[in-house]
């Protein structure tokens, strides 16, 4: 028998938590979203729940059902002249505006992840669409807003997701090589607007008449009208139009021809929907991997940035000109374009369409609504108040803003420690305080191949202080030193991605898990996000003796004392400062592993390592390093090719056996 004990007890015991901790975290402005969004990675692979969730297929599944059911509530408990008066500015930023922000949001993702216009649009397309799930929670929040901004916001979150939709799929299908026809982008939309809109209101009418002939009990109708709901969004969904748009319009219908239905109904559909909502981001957070928000976490800030403070007003301001909102109305609508589930959401969609580098659109996608969640989601009644927006309500109180804005730069805060604490990890170095403690720490080159904790941080700052005949041995063992373990670490790479494309010619498609490990490495080792076709070429290791020399030629066997000082061993960008003696060896590593100067060099690295042949060595790659000179590059492979023949530096390059 499964043992399903453990699973129900840990989801349970953080969904509790989550409740709890929310209803404590409102105080101080917290979103619940946001408290279940976290619960959920809490729980997940890399938290102390430990839950292992990555079926992209369920997952879907599962956050179309709960968006429909959000979807389906919001609209039961939406009036009709609540809708007639935000209906057609709503459907204004639902259309137009989403594509209007995904076209703003696309040039910055060119910029910020160096991706094709095609790539960086699908990106904007994922996080162009308002959630659903924030929006209605925010009109449930007791933020006493004017109707129109209200209904304006919630129809927009209703009708943009079609838009959204479409536009992914598109540009997913254009990136797997079966681009949509020219007009097929217009008709599409087009119809599944069309079709959502009459199944949803035929759904809604023949409801309304049902229950006009069918007594139930409360309990049984919520059910019943739940049920209606579906069938509206599951029968749209067959005809190829909007199930969300069906099922909201189907709510609303309802509402409207049967208003007594709705209301018995309401409290049911309510707690179904809060259900939904908690349960999608808690699904959510077990989704994702939280670390590899680390590896986009600063360019995806800044996307959620241009996001809500460029390409959102810059939509909704000129949008909503034909309508009359005034300039604080304006000003609240362009601010809550509130992020949550939905883009997270329709970040599955790629890795179910095969788009290349998949994983990268949902690690932006969670970084998106999580600044959006923490910086919209907890100032937005702070704004309302600021512009005067809340009616009958006291004046902001000076306590609670500083608790809402305290509260909200400590999650911030907190979030760029996580993204510190999840970067690479950083080996323990010894430290030697005087050139002859190095000496002593070296022993002649004892401790070449003794493993991580032999190596050295920085050379002491009286190192240049020795002879050259001194420095010589020394510094070529820990230039060595470092290579040697900087070439460890490209062969566990070079071996995880081996062990991903032998799994992929075998036909068994990668784990989210594994995506997103090629996708980090394709951006180390080719500077952006795209096919990996050539990156096992990319991924070989440097010959200690070709590091050695040319670190030798940059700083004079170490006697150069500018650089010396900033770790720079291998010179280096002008004024580069380097932690560590190894960070310099990565740099090093890294720019002839994915700088186009060196080309020929990776070329000729991986025919002579082809197989089980080890053919590469310092002599015999010299002669494909010097492009990058700008002197005479004759004369300096003749330098590298003499240092390594008179030092015997090739020792070096069968020192550690564990790289090869």
């Amino acid at each position: 028998m499964p043992d399903t004990g453990p699973i129900f007890f840990t989801l349970a015991l953080f969904a509790a938590g989550g409740i709890l901790v929310g209803a404590a975290g409102s105080r101080l402005g917290a979103p619940m979203l946001l408290i279940f969004l976290m619960a959920g990675m809490l729980a997940g692979r890399e938290g102390p729940g430990g839950i292992e969730f990555d079926q992209s297929t369920l997952a879907y599944f599962l956050g179309s059902a709960a968006i429909a059911v959000i979807l389906f509530e919001g609209g039961l408990r939406t009036k009709p002249r609540i809708l007639k008066q935000g209906l057609r500015p709503g459907v204004m930023l639902a259309v137009p505006g989403t594509v209007l922000t995904a076209f703003i949001v696309a040039p910055v993702a060119m910029l910020l992840f160096d991706m094709s216009f095609i790539s960086a649009l699908l990106l904007g397309a994922i996080v162009s669409s308002t959630d659903a799930a924030a929006v209605f929670a925010l009109a449930a929040s007791g933020i006493k807003l004017p109707e129109k901004v209200v209904s304006t916001l919630e129809v927009e979150s209703g009708f943009n997701d079609p838009i959204a939709i479409i536009l992914v799929i598109g540009l997913v299908e254009t990136l797997a090589g079966q681009p949509l026809q020219s007009w097929e982008w217009v008709v599409q939309p087009v119809y599944m607007l069309a079709a959502g809109a009459l199944v949803g209101y035929g759904v809604g009418l023949l409801s309304a008449d049902l229950f006009r002939h069918v007594k139930l009990p409360v309990g049984l109708k919520a059910i019943l009208t739940i049920a209606l709901g579906l069938l509206a969004f599951g029968l749209a969904d067959l005809l190829s139009g909007s199930g969300f748009l069906a099922i909201y319009l189907t709510g609303v219908t309802l509402a409207w021809r049967a208003p007594v239905v709705a209301e018995d109904a309401a409290p049911g559909v309510d707690g179904l929907a809060w259900l939904a909502q908690t349960g999608l981001f808690l699904m959510l957070g077990l989704y994702v991997t939280p670390s590899h928000i680390a590896v986009v976490a600063l360019p995806a800030a800044i996307t959620a940035i241009a996001l809500f403070a460029l390409a959102r007003p810059a939509a909704s301001f000129l949008l909503l000109l034909p309508f009359k909102f005034t300039v604080p109305e304006k000003g609240f609508i362009a601010w809550t374009g509130l992020r949550g589930a939905t883009p997270v959401f329709l970040g599955i969609l790629p890795l179910l369409g095969g788009a290349p580098n998949a994983s990268l659109y949902i690690s932006v996608a969670l970084a998106v609504v999580l600044v959006s969640l923490v910086v919209q989601g907890w100032t937005a009644p702070l704004v309302a108040r600021q512009l005067q927006l809340c009616e009958a309500t006291a004046p902001p109180d000076r306590g609670e803003v500083f608790s809402r804005l305290g509260s909200m730069s400590v999650v911030l805060l907190a979030g760029v420690w996580f993204a510190v604490a999840n970067s690479p990890v950083r080996n323990i170095f010894m430290e030697p305080e005087s050139s002859s403690e190095l000496i002593a720490m070296v022993g002649a080159g004892e401790m070449l191949g003794a493993g991580e904790d032999s190596l050295i941080a920085t050379f002491p700052a009286d190192f240049s202080d020795l002879s050259v005949a001194d420095r010589q041995p020394v510094y070529a063992d820990v230039v060595a030193l470092a290579m040697t373990q900087v070439n460890r670490e490209i062969a566990a790479e070079r071996e995880e991605l081996l062990a991903m494309l032998n799994k992929e010619a075998d036909g068994t498609a990668l784990s989210l898990e594994e995506q997103t490990r090629r996708d980090i490495l394709a951006r180390k080792y080719k500077g952006r996000y795209e096919e990996t076709g050539d990156l096992l070429a990319r991924i070989n290791q440097i010959p200690p003796s070709l590091a050695i020399s040319q670190s030798v030629l940059a700083t004079g066997w170490g006697g150069a004392d500018g650089l010396m000082q900033r770790n720079a061993i291998f010179g280096g960008r002008a004024g580069a400062n380097y932690e560590t003696i190894i960070d310099a060896a990565r740099d090093y590593a890294d720019l002839l592993n994915s700088h186009p100067v060196f080309s020929e060099f990776r070329t000729q690295s991986a025919e002579m390592t082809d197989g089980d042949k080890d053919d590469a060595s310092g002599a015999a790659l010299a002669q494909y390093v010097g492009g990058y000179i700008s002197g005479n590059a004759d004369e300096y492979i003749n330098a590298i090719n003499e240092l390594i023949r008179a030092n015997d530096l090739n020792r070096y390059d069968i020192a550690d056996p564990g790289t090869t």
